[in-house]
């Protein structure tokens, strides 16, 4: 835990770099390392993905359909078109759940009215009649300009998450909407796109949920460093990027 300020230090270091190195550029570069990220998001929730235990290991490859792919992607663009957002309310994420659930069963940015157990994280989520005051308070908490940045990305997060507002696809959304926020206030989004995220992912929010907020944000603060790095990497080693 001691390394959490050096980690700080280096992703405001690199957080210019990136600033810098995109500063100008033509607008083909830019859209380029967009379309990077989105192809990483898309990744990024196959490997997230919790499978139900139900579920035959042959069957689980075609759980994620075209439609789920699809509409990360476009809510990716809706994003990217909104990235100069002054403040992300609840409107904002009941948007992006409705964008993530088009052509599927889920009622999109339709909050749940029943109770949830969120079992992954052995946690109760709060009473669904509650939902609105829940929300209203995260949205309060996304807009306080008395907390750090990153310290108010990781905490819309795992607020969303625990929070449990629609029926599914709360992870998603969560990490969208983190991601909307970071981009806002000048940083790139952070992906979870390693296979070890599969279960360093869940330890986390874990951890967050067991009161250490310590191991939680350290875990944020090693994905988000990576991702800056692997972007910087592609941004020198390629011109058309």
């Amino acid at each position: 835990m001691t390394k959490t300020p050096n980690l700080k230090e280096l992703i405001e270091q690199n957080r210019k770099t990136i600033t810098k190195m995109l500063s100008g550029s033509d607008t083909a570069k830019r859209l380029r390392n967009l379309h990077w990220i989105r192809d990483e998001l898309s990744k990024e929730t196959k490997i997230l993905f919790q499978y139900p235990n139900y579920m035959p290991q042959k069957e689980k490859q075609f759980y994620l359909d075209f439609s789920n792919i699809k509409n990360l992607g476009t809510a990716w663009d809706f994003i990217v078109q909104h990235e100069n957002i002054k403040t992300i309310d609840t409107y904002a994420i009941r948007q992006i759940h409705k964008i993530l659930c088009k052509d599927t069963d889920i009622p999109g940015g339709e909050y749940r009215i029943s109770s949830a157990h969120i079992m992954q994280l052995g946690i109760h989520a709060p009473n669904y009649m509650q939902m609105l005051y829940r929300l209203d308070d995260i949205q309060y908490h996304i807009n306080d300009e008395r907390v750090p940045v990153l310290t108010r990305a990781f905490n819309i997060h795992y607020d969303i998450i625990a929070a449990q507002p629609f029926n599914d696809y709360n992870k998603r959304t969560a990490r969208l909407v983190m991601n909307w926020f970071l981009i806002s206030k000048g940083y790139r989004p952070i992906l979870f796109n390693k296979r070890t995220d599969k279960e360093n992912y869940m330890t986390a929010l874990r951890a967050r949920a067991q009161g250490d907020t310590k191991a939680y944000s350290h875990y944020m603060y090693e994905c988000m460093l990576r991702t800056q790095r692997e972007i910087i990497k592609r941004l020198r080693k390629s011109r058309i990027m």
